[in-house]
């Protein structure tokens, strides 16, 4: 059957990525085979789905590679309250919902069909009532009342977005890409108000839009 394919080739995948290193804790490790990443990408795409490269989704967004993904979500575990700027199909958002059960994670899309889609996949997954996606300019930072003490940019920025940091709690992380052409995704933190940055892996991602995007800076 075509379900058993693709559970053999996400488990030859999460296999992969553990001998590799890019998945460290059994948390994420399990997370990553119960995600059904073949339902994360543009139709046509379902056949590869496995491979660790980056795949299209809808207008002209990305849904990353998964050694990119457990990289993110290892170095946002443990979470109480998340915000994700770039939702796509909720790929990240789901390994991470999976990872951190007793987590809840707010992601802010831009693109009201690709947050249908991503709120579908929350459903059939049955994390729907842990994770929300919202059509919202993410790079405003969180439109929430509790700030929270995660942050996850699925997309690139020339630095770190101080729209976005700002909101951060204290002590609080934040995982984001900078750079333009080939970025350098980053680990920061937020102490007694100042960045704390530390280099993870060079990467690759689509410019974060929005009124704080890409576009925004000289």
């Amino acid at each position: 059957m075509i379900s058993n394919v693709y559970e053999r080739e996400r488990n030859r995948m999460v296999d992969i990525l553990v001998q590799e290193g890019f998945i460290k804790s059994q948390a994420v490790e399990q997370a990553m085979r119960r995600v059904p990443r073949h339902r994360f990408v543009a139709k046509g795409y379902e056949t590869v789905a496995y491979e660790d490269a980056p795949f299209p989704t809808e207008n002209g967004q990305t849904t990353s590679a998964p050694s990119i993904i457990a990289i993110m979500c290892e170095a946002a575990l443990p979470f109480s309250l998340m915000f994700e700027v770039g939702c796509g199909y909720g790929y990240l958002a789901s390994v991470c919902a999976l990872a951190q059960p007793n987590g809840k994670i707010i992601t802010a899309e831009l693109y009201e069909n690709i947050a249908t889609h991503a709120a579908k996949n929350f459903t059939d997954l049955g994390i729907d009532d842990r994770v929300t996606v919202i059509v919202f300019d993410g790079s405003l930072g969180p439109p929430l009342n509790t700030q929270p003490d995660t942050i996850i940019i699925s997309a690139a920025a020339p630095e770190v977005p101080h729209a976005v940091f700002e909101k951060l709690a204290e002590d609080g992380k934040m995982i984001v890409p900078v750079g333009t052409d080939v970025q350098e995704l980053l680990l920061v933190k937020k102490k007694k108000g100042a960045m704390i940055t530390k280099p993870l892996i060079p990467c690759i991602f689509v410019p974060m839009q929005g009124t704080y995007g890409a576009g925004h800076y000289p």
